[in-house]
């Protein structure tokens, strides 16, 4: 009888403290993935969980999932001023559309991901405010060790957007486009094999005007991604744009050989393609 009643204990147990795991899980956000044992719960009684939750932080980001904005904000007041507590409100400005505040809250909380969908989705129509947000984004990262990936990720999109700005101001366009190239070296500092930043500050530095450096890289990316069509397109611009006709006619080749068929010839390209067009025809 002891037995049997020690192993009900034990199994009491076991179901108690899987009902806090659930809690928990639940209240960082577990509740999206769909299908779970946590979101079956809470579709079943969205208050079954509840007593579970933990802190008021906990709280709080189970509040936001729930969509009660009211009780969010009242958990949020309680809480101490640290990343964390920054996250939350920029998770509830964003549910209340306000993006500069949420950017803002998400710069702080070193959260580069969240701040980035906000950035990326204002630079369409603000490029100037989404310049000054990535900044700020990047300076929040540098120096957080955790966030080499982000940072790297934010890097790129800062030369991008700079890239951009170029663009759209030609009066300074040199001064933005030297920008750009920086920042991609700063990405490929942080991540030295990751082809879509050699390939970003490849082509920065061709239309820039150093060969030199968009050879290297674009011979860079080709050895990481042998089969990259961009790199080989890359590679045969920046022979065209030294003169080398030849070297550019085997590397059009090749890019043609790899490149998806809805992808731009190398070729059409409308700042470095006429040359190669010249070159090659």
């Amino acid at each position: 009888m002891l037995r049997v009643l020690g192993v009900l204990a034990v199994v009491a147990l076991v179901v108690v403290l899987g009902a806090v795991q659930l809690a928990s899980s639940a209240a960082y956000g577990d509740l999206a993935a769909r299908p779970s044992l946590p979101a079956a719960l809470h579709a079943l009684d969205p208050t079954l969980l509840r007593p579970f939750l933990g802190g008021p932080a906990a709280r709080a980001a189970a509040a936001l999932h729930n969509g009660d904005l009211v009780e969010a904000q009242r958990l949020i007041a309680t809480l101490p001023d640290n990343p964390r507590t920054a996250d939350l409100q920029g998770r509830l400005l964003e549910a209340r559309h306000d993006s500069d505040g949420a950017i803002a809250a998400y710069v702080r909380a070193g959260d580069g991901v969240r701040a980035q969908n906000l950035i990326d989705a204002l630079a369409a129509s603000d490029l100037p405010r989404a310049l000054r947000d990535q900044r700020a984004l990047v300076s929040a990262l540098q120096g957080e060790r955790s966030a080499a990936e982000e940072t790297g990720q934010a890097w790129w999109r800062l030369g991008q957007l700079q890239a951009a700005a170029g663009y759209a101001a030609s009066a300074q366009r040199a001064m933005w486009w030297l920008a750009a190239e920086a920042s991609y070296e700063r990405a490929l500092a942080l991540a030295p094999n990751e082809e879509t930043y050699l390939l970003a500050a490849g082509y920065q530095s061709l239309v820039n005007g150093d060969t030199a450096s968009a050879a290297r890289l674009y011979a860079r990316a080709a050895a990481v991604v042998p089969n990259s069509a961009d790199a080989f397109a890359g590679e045969a611009w920046t022979a065209a744009a030294r003169g080398d006709c030849a070297a550019a006619g085997a590397a059009l080749a090749r890019a043609r050989a790899l490149r998806v068929q809805k992808v731009r010839d190398p070729v059409d390209d409308p700042r470095v393609g006429p040359a190669l067009r010249r070159c090659t025809t």
